[in-house]
Order: C-alpha cells, then structure tokens, then sequence
C-alpha cells in the first residue's frame, strides 16, 4: 500500500486510531508499553501486529550492553550534569578553535541556546547536536554521516551510539578533522568526575 503524503494525513488528523502493545524479550528485558497513531481508513485492523512504532531501541530498554558500553537508566539530575557539560565544553572549546583558525574559519559560526549546538560550516555543512532529556541521550545531525542518538555509559564516562558503539568525541573528531582543521580535538568534558 502506498504511503499517504504529509498533506493527506493531515487532512485526515482527526480519524487516528490508538494502539497499545506490550511484550518481553527473550533476554529478560521488558519492552516498555508503546502507543502508536495510525490513520484509520489507511490500516486495517488485521494489520495492527505490524505497526511502526517510531521508537528508538534506547526508549524500549531499561538496560543493554553494546560492546564495552552500557546503556542504563540515567537520573535525571545525572543526565542533566553530564549533557549540560558536554554540551557547553564543546561549545566553548569550538569557539575557540574557530577564533584560532582566524581567516581559515571565515563563514563558521558556532551557536548555543535552549540546549541545541548549531555549527555552521558554511559550504560544509551544518551539524546540529541537541539534548534531548526524555530520552536521556544527545542527538547529533551531521552532514556527513547523518542523524545519531547518543547514550551515556556511567563507568566509561562517554557518549556513545548505541547501534555500533562510536563514541560521541570520536565521530567529531574525525568529521571536523576533514571539515573544518587537522588540529580538532574537541572535549566533551567526559573525563571529569561527577560532582
């Protein structure tokens, strides 16, 4: 069945119909409870154990090791120390490497508010890395390798992609490297202690 375009579904908002769906994993994990919008006359009941969902893999655990790194559930005082100082390290520490490429930076501009980091690039690109604290994580756009949803493991101190394991610094590090100097190498704040 064709899928319907942006227009159509809003035109037909008002006729959603509510799904909720549970279940356990083999491993022992809980799947969290999912509620999912579908539009009524473009799904028919049969059709409801194959509904997208649109949930990361990250919302539906409480718990899973990706090689060396965990993901586990965060507090969210916790959450909000160690994005908060991801954030603004980085922030700070692209300001200033911009300010030192001096003519070699000319149409990049660095941009913090409300919890998203714009770096513009110019004819690069532009790479948007944003909290997001429902979900606990940092979300990075990157024009290079695209959009990525960021976990933090507790005993490792980093931020890392759950699907592969690529640490949050290490994804920068390389992409900025070719972008924008061969001298980057951004700080995320992630060897500090938690106070």
């Amino acid at each position: 069945m064709p899928r319907p375009t942006t227009g159509i579904l809003r035109q037909f908002s008002s006729s959603f119909t509510f799904r909720t769906a549970s279940t356990t994993l083999p491993t022992g994990f809980a799947l969290r409870t999912l509620t999912t919008r579908t539009p009524r006359h473009f799904l028919p009941t049969s059709a409801c154990s194959c509904l997208r969902t649109f949930a990361t893999t990250r919302a539906l655990l409480n718990e899973v090791k990706i090689g060396q790194y965990e993901v586990k559930e965060l507090d969210e005082q916790t959450y909000a120390t160690v994005s908060d100082r991801a954030m603004e390290r980085l922030t700070e520490y692209l300001e200033e490497h911009i300010e030192d490429l001096g003519r070699d930076a000319e149409g990049f501009e660095v941009d913090y508010s409300s919890g998203v980091l714009t770096l513009d690039l110019g004819d690069n690109g532009t790479y948007v890395i944003n909290k997001q604290p429902p979900n606990k994580q940092i979300w990075l756009s990157s024009p290079l390798s695209g959009p990525k949803r960021y976990d933090y493991d507790q005993t490792h101190r980093v931020w890392f992609y759950h699907r592969d394991g690529t640490l949050l610094r290490d994804l920068l590090n390389n992409e900025l490297k070719v972008l924008m100097s061969p001298t980057i190498d951004v700080d995320l704040g992630e060897e500090d202690d938690l106070e």
